[in-house]
């Protein structure tokens, strides 16, 4: 369910301004609705939008819009009074109302900013993120432009898969405010995800002037340097941001994949004991940490791990072969095969010709 209490504040009216104010609040929508950008570490600290000015409280209700409702929007209605009625539906959580107003708004008025932004914040809480970009790239191109407006852009562009569209849109949340240290760390998130590294760090090098608290930007670095075997420079990165964030899942995770890299495993092992069981079964953790067991020799507590997150999980057909090649492993070839043939069940595609392979 969305944060109504953080989405409504988008659509209020700025007293005294003749206009209505505070729908620019993109980012703001992105968290209520639960929607995060890509990123190797989660960035839970996107920018903040400008907050809006004072709040007229709207009495009536929202079908008080002209005469009949959202049928009875008179094309005279001015835009104060269709944001006031989103307001109220937002409120109520009547997102597809609220959004079949704006629609009709941005059509009333297609050269109105903020009608398309604040339907840009409906299309996101609805999980429309293509709407929501085409929305939000018409509210940029008709300006002025801002770098919360870009910033969202680009988390959506790069939601979709856009990754060209995601680094202009930042480039340009960057130009418009170059001191805000997220800018350059969501943008080296996606030159990481096309593998320019060398791109990411240089962004790296400028967040990290601008936030040097900031564990997210050491993780990352962290990241690239596994990413290119440089594995001292990797753990010496990983442990400033653990340093700074010495409780956070993530950072623990990453200092164990750069141990069990160095071939320490039984120190990755004791670093992943740590965690809770909740994020040990998680299927990724889990086999970092069957890895671990089978570097120091313990390739029989690797499949047992293994079993219970598939156990978890029993429609996982790559869950299934991983036990199989553990439980192989043990020398348990008969468990092994079983294993294996449920993964076949399952429609692992290698299982059937592993299970051939065998001596």
């Amino acid at each position: 369910m969305a944060n109504t209490k953080n989405l409504s504040r988008h659509y209020t009216v700025r007293a005294g301004s003749g206009k209505a104010g505070g729908v620019l609040l993109g980012i703001g929508a992105l968290l209520a609705a639960g929607v995060a950008a890509y990123a190797v570490w989660t960035l839970t600290k996107a920018p903040a939008g400008p907050d809006a000015g004072q709040e007229i409280p709207v009495e009536q209700g929202a079908g008080g819009l002209g005469t009949g409702g959202l049928d009875g929007i008179a094309p005279t209605e001015s835009i104060e009074e269709i944001l006031g009625a989103v307001q109220v539906y937002v409120r109520n959580q009547e997102y597809a109302q609220a959004t079949t107003v704006l629609e009709h708004a941005a059509r009333q008025f297609p050269g109105d900013q903020e009608i398309h932004l604040a339907l840009g914040d409906l299309y996101m809480v609805q999980k429309k993120h293509e709407p929501a970009y085409a929305q939000y790239v018409s509210g940029i191109e008709i300006g002025p432009s801002s770098s919360t407006m870009e910033f969202t852009a680009g988390t959506l562009a790069q939601m979709l898969g856009r990754t060209e569209l995601a680094e202009m849109h930042y480039l340009a949340a960057m130009r418009l405010d170059p001191k805000n240290p997220d800018m350059p760390i969501y943008l080296a998130a996606v030159q990481m995800k096309a593998n320019r590294l060398d791109d990411a760090k240089m962004n790296l090098a400028i967040a990290g002037k601008l936030a040097p608290d900031r564990s997210t930007i050491y993780a990352m670095r962290s990241d690239i340097a596994l990413r290119e075997n440089k594995l001292h420079i990797a753990l010496e990165q990983i442990q400033k941001a653990i340093d700074l964030s010495p409780r956070e899942a993530g950072l623990i995770l990453q200092q164990a994949k750069v141990l069990k890299r160095m071939g320490k495993g039984e120190e990755a092992l004791n670093l992943l004991a740590s965690l809770p069981e909740e994020q040990l079964s998680e299927p990724d953790t889990a086999r970092l940490l069957a890895e671990c067991y089978g570097l120091v020799g313990r390739p029989g507590d690797a499949a047992s791990r293994m079993m219970d997150v598939a156990s978890l999980h029993p429609q996982d057909g790559q869950l299934a072969f991983d036990v199989a090649l553990w439980l192989e492993r043990a020398g348990e070839r008969e468990q092994a095969i079983a294993w294996a043939n449920k993964a076949q069940g399952l429609g692992h595609g290698r299982a059937k010709d592993w299970i051939e392979s065998l001596p």
